[in-house]
């Protein structure tokens, strides 16, 4: 009797692996634009028309700790995200190569010819001899 199914063929996942990589590459990009954003707010004073709106010192500089915290964050949870996707592509391969081994293991109690046929076979053949 051969395995009830087919077993289980290992997947390339490059979908998973092509978006937790585009999740990695905002997440730098999300640093990046908030260290851009911050050294924009800071030298707004210096482009011209803006006068008006720039803000005082200590204000220029909470807001711009303000920007950095929250691409810091939104760079963490974009990460996170990415590590996420990883791991359940592991998960799923964890998944499949369980079901391999058992349809192994199942086939090798049908046809009691396991990975160690050779060996149980020498064993047999012991016994017989020993019991003559």
């Amino acid at each position: 009797m051969a395995a009830l199914a087919p077993k289980p063929r290992n997947r390339a996942h490059f979908a998973v692996r092509f978006a937790s990589s585009a999740l990695r590459i905002a997440a730098v990009l999300a640093i990046a634009a908030g260290a851009a954003g911050t050294f924009g707010l800071a030298n707004l004073s210096q482009i011209p028309g803006t006068e008006n709106l720039a803000l005082p010192p200590i204000a220029t500089i909470i807001a711009g700790v303000f920007i950095v915290a929250l691409a810091v964050v939104f760079a963490l949870i974009l990460w996170g995200f990415a590590d996420g996707l990883v791991l359940l592509a592991d998960l799923d391969d964890a998944q499949r190569d369980v079901q391999r081994q058992l349809a192994d293991l199942v086939l090798a109690q049908r046809t009691a010819r396991g990975p160690f046929h050779k060996e149980a076979v020498e064993m047999k053949a012991l016994e017989e001899k020993a019991l003559r």
